[in-house]
């Protein structure tokens, strides 16, 4: 029998170590690879996801915040500068703050020196339901403009306002956030429910019922867009009281 010699022997493994991979190999191989890739893909877009939806989060917070602030910081100022601060009030009308001149649930309209500059503004803070114009409604407006008549609804108007977006509809119904935007307390904390659907200062009972309130609280309800993470809605509430001054 004949043995095959050492030359030839080599030549054959070498053969064998430089055969390629079978199709069977090369399909596991790029199942494998397939695999793996899908599974790092999906992680990537869950926090493509994630991270849209913290950012959509933190958008809808500071818009909230930034409401509930100047909301705030307009109710403070309320009032002032009252008939108190002048020998003859009659001579300066349109320097007089009334305070609050109306109020509903969903709206306040009220005068003061809110950007403490010695000038009385009348604020009107008003829950908008609709806008064909503005599909970023149910909304929130908020307008301010110099006090130049003595009479509180004979001031001018303005079409400049700040606006806050995507407001959950105010109120105790279905569909909606289940508080009013807007709930009044007199000085024992008791709520003023005689408000109503709202009241002003033109009428002796609207204004006896405005005279009780001291306390305003503010409830504050967004609803973003659909969610890309969980693909539902967020909602961010935010509440604050104010206490008036005058």
């Amino acid at each position: 029998m004949k043995h095959p010699s050492p030359k030839t022997g080599g030549m054959i493994a070498t053969k064998r170590s430089i055969r390629g991979f079978t199709l069977l190999e090369l399909l596991i191989s790029l199942l494998i690879l397939a695999v793996v890739s899908g599974a790092v893909f999906e992680q990537i877009n869950r926090m493509q996801k994630k991270s849209s939806s913290e950012a959509m989060k933190l958008d809808q917070s500071q818009q909230a915040r930034e409401f509930i602030d100047q909301t705030v910081r307009d109710l403070h100022m309320a009032g002032y500068p009252g008939p108190s601060m002048y020998s003859n009030p009659l001579a300066h009308p349109y320097r007089v703050a009334a305070g609050l001149v109306s109020v509903s649930p969903t709206q306040i309209l009220l005068e003061g020196d809110v950007n403490n500059d010695g000038k009385v503004y009348s604020v009107n803070i008003s829950y908008v339901a609709n806008d064909p114009n503005d599909p970023t409604c149910p909304c929130i407006r908020r307008s301010a403009i110099e006090k130049i008549d003595a009479d509180s609804f004979s001031q001018p108007t303005t079409p400049n306002y700040t606006e806050t977006n995507h407001v959950l509809p105010p109120g105790t119904g279905s569909g909606q956030s289940g508080e009013d935007l807007f709930a009044y307390y007199d000085q024992n904390g008791n709520q003023v429910t005689d408000v109503g659907s709202g009241v002003d200062i033109q009428s002796p009972f609207g204004k006896s019922i405005i005279a009780e309130i001291k306390t305003v609280k503010i409830n504050l309800s967004l609803l973003t867009q659909r969610d890309t993470e969980s693909n539902g809605f967020t909602r961010t509430s935010m509440s604050a009281t104010s206490r008036l001054n005058y």
